[in-house]
C-alpha cells in the first residue's frame, strides 16, 4: 500500500522526487503523519536525529496537498482557525468562592521557569454524555487526561485527584482554572495537594494558552462529534501517551515526556 501511494505521489510531484526516492524516509514521514504530527514536528524530529533522513516541512506540505482532500491524513491536518465564544449581553458568570486571580500567580509560574505549574480545562462533546478533564504542565507541555461522566464539581475534583496519583508532589506547585462551575470545589485540591489554586479572568482563554492548544491536539483523537461517554480509559491513556511523545518546536523538538522525567 505504501509503495503504491509513494509511486502515485512521485508522478504528481516530480519536484520533490529526490527527497521521496528513499522508501525509508517516505515510511517515516507517512508513519508520523498518521500519528497526527505536524510537518514542522516531523522535520524537527528528523533533524534532531542527525541521521541521513532530512526533509523540510515545506516538502512535507507539498506531499499533503498532493493528496485528495478527503484522504484520512489530509483531513486530520491541524487547523489553526478557532471560534471565539461570544458573551451574551447582560450575562454575569457566577464565580467560585475564595477565588484567587491569575494576576496573583507567582511570576515563576507565569514565565514557565519550572515544572509543576498546571493549567486545566473540561473538554466537552456535542452530546454532553461524558467529559474529558485535561491538565497541562506549562513548562514542558506534559499532559494528563481523565474521564468524567458528569460536570458536577465534586466528580471533576475526584477525577483530577486520580489523574495526579502518580505525579510526584514536587511537580505539583500551582493549578490554574477557568471560571466554569465544574471547578468550584477547588478548595479540595488545595487540601489534598497543598497547592495554590488560581483562576483566569472570565472569557480570557488566552491566559491558559498552553491548555487551549493542547485541547485542540486532543480533539484530533476525540472530535467533538464523538460520544465521550463511550470512550474507554485505555483510549484516553493512549491519546495522552501519543500527545506526550510528540516533539514540540518550542522545546527544540524534544518531547514533553522526555522533559517531564
Amino acid at each position: 500500500m505504501h509503495a503504491e501511494r509513494r509511486a502515485n505521489f512521485l508522478k504528481k510531484r516530480p519536484s520533490v522526487i529526490s527527497k521521496f526516492e528513499d522508501p525509508e524516509l517516505f515510511e517515516v514521514v507517512s508513519e508520523k503523519l498518521a500519528l497526527n504530527w505536524s510537518p514542522e514536528q516531523i522535520s524537527g524530529y528528523l533533524w534532531k536525529q542527525a541521521g541521513k533522513h532530512q526533509i523540510s516541512h515545506q516538502t512535507i506540505y507539498k506531499y499533503l496537498w498532493s493528496l485528495d482532500r478527503n484522504h484520512p491524513i489530509r483531513k486530520a491536518m491541524r487547523r489553526s482557525g478557532r471560534r471565539n465564544r461570544k458573551q451574551k449581553p447582560g450575562f454575569i458568570r457566577k464565580q467560585a468562592a475564595d477565588r484567587v486571580s491569575i494576576h496573583d500567580r507567582p511570576k515563576v509560574a507565569s514565565n514557565r521557569k519550572r515544572v509543576g505549574d498546571w493549567e486545566f480545562d473540561l473538554v466537552v462533546c456535542k452530546k454532553s454524555t461524558g467529559y474529558l478533564v485535561t491538565a497541562v504542565d506549562r513548562k514542558t507541555g506534559y499532559t494528563l487526561v481523565g474521564r468524567c461522566k458528569k460536570k458536577a464539581s465534586r466528580l471533576v475534583m475526584d477525577t483530577i485527584r486520580s489523574m495526579f496519583k502518580k505525579v510526584p508532589k514536587k511537580y505539583i506547585k500551582t493549578m490554574t482554572f477557568d471560571n466554569g462551575t465544574e471547578f468550584f470545589y477547588h478548595r479540595l485540591l488545595s487540601t489534598w495537594f497543598k497547592v495554590k489554586v488560581f483562576f483566569a479572568d472570565p472569557y480570557c482563554s488566552g491566559q491558559r494558552g498552553t491548555n487551549e492548544n493542547t485541547n485542540g491536539l486532543l480533539r484530533q483523537y476525540f472530535p467533538k462529534v464523538v460520544d465521550y461517554g463511550s470512550i474507554s480509559w485505555q483510549q484516553v491513556r493512549k491519546a495522552a501517551i501519543l500527545l506526550n511523545l510528540r516533539p514540540r518546536k518550542r522545546h527544540g523538538y524534544q518531547t514533553p515526556a522526555s522533559l517531564f522525567q
